[in-house]
């Protein structure tokens, strides 16, 4: 039973076939694109539960297998040796051990005999793979003690609880979540601004801008700088100056919000056109809350979120109510494995290094009849081996 647990078959078979149902689920979209139909299903896990039974059996049999391993090795050097294996009729055993450990090996001695190890790390390269997938599945399962919720927020209110969509029910956050500011950036606005006789509505003259650039005024000598225009509100803010000095600012609101405040240019200034803005971040300043005090403040950006006792913080969307006060959206998870996720990629990552560009290989070394002979015990299979092989006799027997 042990044996067929362990075995490759199975792990090809068990490999295959959640390969199959991957790619029917990816092909075949689920009701509401609810790929968890398939994914978190019981006969799936189930499939991946005998995976990783597979691969523990498998990791288990191969550390019993290396107990006494050096042991069998000295055993099989003592058993003989080929007329194929000489190395040379007149080498010594001090000249062979010192090629050998100047080809990167370790030399041990036994009765005349000489055993040397090359690529030890890479022995382990197998078996930490295993166990890094059976940690990425450790983690995948730890994820489902997490959660994941949304709650759309008003700047200045607070909120200790989120929506869990899948219990279709709210749930305690553990802690108070507040907005205090949002903030829409975006690139700059190209725009149309016009001049008009002051208490008139005579047209004067219209400009071509951008936020960040400047026109000069025709009255006065005086220049505006367009320092930000909010397309909801249709506000437009302007720094005035003349020359190099900056006499002060000039702030008109157009349609619902009309107002007109600040230094007088001897004109009056209204934006008539824009481009429709083009996102480019948004930042919500917020705070944690515990027990009525604040214990944390931070930002939180698109894909810059905030980690408050595990829970992740993300901006999801954003808006204005019809009274013009802004709201936003955000999504809340936990998940206790991700730290285990991560932890078995790296460890993933560092087996297959040690697997393919460490190669463990072992040879005998020992006196017959016609010399000295090298045998190989262990990484030399193929015409890779063999080749390997000859250039570690003819180093050594230089």
């Amino acid at each position: 039973m042990l044996r067929f647990l362990s075995s490759l078959r199975l792990t090809l078979f068990l490999l295959l076939g959640l390969a199959a149902i991957a790619v029917f689920g990816t092909l075949h979209v689920p009701e509401n694109a609810r790929y968890s139909v398939y994914y978190q299903s019981l006969w799936f896990r189930l499939l991946l539960a005998l995976l990783a039974l597979n691969l523990t059996v498998c990791t288990l049999r191969t550390l019993r297998a290396r107990r006494g391993e050096k042991e069998r090795l000295w055993q099989r050097l003592e058993a003989g040796v080929g007329e194929e294996s000489v190395i040379s009729a007149d080498a010594s055993k001090e000249r062979i051990a010192a090629g050998l450990r100047k080809s990167g090996y370790t030399v041990s001695e036994r009765d005349g005999r000489l055993l040397a190890e090359k690529g030890r790390a890479g022995r382990w390269g197998a078996i930490v793979v295993h166990l890094s997938c059976l940690l990425i599945m450790g983690g995948a399962l730890a994820a489902e003690l997490g959660f994941v919720g949304t709650r759309n927020i008003h700047v200045g209110d607070t909120s200790n609880v989120y929506f869990d969509w899948d219990a279709e029910a709210e749930r305690p956050l553990g802690f108070t979540f507040r907005l205090d500011e949002f903030e829409p950036v975006y690139y700059p606005i190209d725009l149309q601004i016009t001049a008009y006789r002051s208490g008139t509505k005579e047209e004067i003259e219209t400009w071509t801008t951008s936020e960040g650039e400047s026109f000069t005024l025709p009255v006065n000598g005086l220049r505006a700088e367009v320092v930000d225009f909010d397309p909801f509100t249709k506000e437009l803010h302007l720094a005035i100056f003349r020359s190099a000095t900056r006499l002060g600012d000039y702030r008109v609101g157009v349609g619902e919000h009309q107002f007109k405040q600040g230094l007088d240019p001897g004109v009056d200034l209204y934006p008539s056109a824009y481009r429709d803005p083009l996102l480019k971040q948004t930042r919500s300043h917020v705070s944690i809350l515990e027990q009525g005090q604040v214990v944390s403040q931070g930002v939180i950006r698109i894909n810059h979120p905030l980690v408050h006792r595990g829970v992740a913080i993300y901006q999801t969307a954003f808006d204005r109510d019809p009274y013009g006060f802004w709201y936003a959206g955000f999504q809340f998870s936990k998940d206790p494995g991700e730290p285990l996720v991560w932890a078995g990629c790296i460890a993933l990552s560092l087996g297959l290094l040690l697997a393919f560009t460490l190669r463990h290989r072992i040879v005998g070394c020992a006196a017959g009849t016609s010399g000295w002979y090298l045998i190989p015990l262990r990484g030399f299979r193929g015409s890779a081996g063999k080749e390997a092989l000859e250039l570690l006799r003819e180093e050594i027997s230089k």
